[in-house]
């Protein structure tokens, strides 16, 4: 009975650190999705340049040799609002509706516009097709964008900007500008772009301020690793458990040639059913049940504590044997 209820905690514990990974991952991907797709080396440009927004994308679009990036200008009135250019780089982010921006709106005549689901700027729909207004121009809204518990996605509105766009009423010393992609590391690339924004300093890009400048992050999602090792440190303690009653059996035979080793191959596999068959049900569990996006991490530990699980017994039931030979 106390093996079964051992086999019970090992299937147990696999449920428990596949709840933790995904835990873990929907920190992660809110951590992300609040970053409006941008990667943890996101910066903010620092510009007191009064050009118009507009003019800053026709110069980039001229510049030869770039590596991809993208640049999203926030409106230091309201970070809520931002317009995004992006140069053979998006960030996707979850659709809800409609379609997220694509290459060509940035080279378009006309701007696009994406929504949060919980946008504060009111958008019309007066024929099926949403709109909203900015100044004495209504733009289109082709998609709305959203994700569960990922506040500042949910109340972001995005306008896309294009070097064939007429002249917006923002300027560079307005916005705040935050640049994203491979640019951040080419020293060619990233030099081209601050020249034309007139950047000379920066600094890296954390969105829980309106000035992108508070750098708390109270959890990314890594604090599931220690609980991880803890788990797999448990489950070796339920192996030596499960080890007891066997070595038990073992120490009182007074077997001996085959008979010993057929024993001896008889109790491994008694082990091995009650440690590796709750690691098989618990993974077809997880995998069933539980969503998980870093699916290498689970599987390491799956395919580790399988192996020392095995370790564990070799070396307490069949190496026994030539030790006290």
């Amino acid at each position: 009975m106390k093996k079964v209820i051992s086999s019970i905690v090992i299937f147990l514990i696999v449920l428990l650190t596949g709840v933790a990974i995904s835990k873990s991952d929907s920190i992660k991907y809110n951590n992300t999705m609040n970053r409006l797709g941008m990667s943890e080396q996101a910066i903010v440009l620092h510009t007191k340049s009064k050009k118009n927004l507009v003019t800053v994308v026709q110069e980039l679009s001229k510049k030869k040799k770039v590596s991809s990036y993208q640049l999203i200008f926030f409106e230091k009135s309201n970070s809520d609002l931002g317009y995004i250019y992006g140069h053979n780089k998006i960030n996707k982010l979850p659709i809800t509706s409609g379609r997220y921006f694509s290459q060509d709106d940035f080279i378009s005549q006309i701007p696009f516009a994406v929504q949060g689901k919980s946008s504060q700027l009111e958008a019309y729909k007066p024929q099926g097709q949403s709109y909203i207004q900015m100044g004495d121009r209504y733009i289109s809204v082709i998609g709305n964008i959203g994700f569960d518990g990922a506040d500042i996605l949910n109340g972001q509105t995005l306008i896309s900007l294009s070097p064939n766009q007429p002249k917006s009423k923002l300027h560079l010393n307005q916005v705040t500008t935050v640049l994203d992609g491979n640019a951040l590391s080419n020293k060619e690339s990233l030099s081209k772009i601050k020249s034309v924004l007139h950047a000379s300093t920066s600094h890296k890009y954390v969105p829980q301020t309106d000035d992108f400048t508070n750098a708390e992050t109270t959890n990314n999602g890594e604090m599931y690793l220690v609980g991880i090792v803890l788990l797999f440190v448990l489950i070796v303690i339920v192996d030596f458990y499960i080890l007891v009653p066997l070595k038990y059996d073992l120490s009182r035979s007074h077997l001996t040639g085959d008979l010993k080793n057929n024993y001896q191959n008889g109790l491994m596999i008694r082990y091995l059913i009650y440690t590796l068959v709750p690691f098989v049900a618990g993974f077809a569990a997880v995998n069933w049940k539980i969503a998980i996006i870093s699916n290498n991490t689970f599987n390491m530990f799956i395919l580790v504590s399988v192996l020392i699980t095995i370790l564990v017994g070799m070396s307490q039931i069949i190496f026994t044997k030539k030790r006290s030979e």
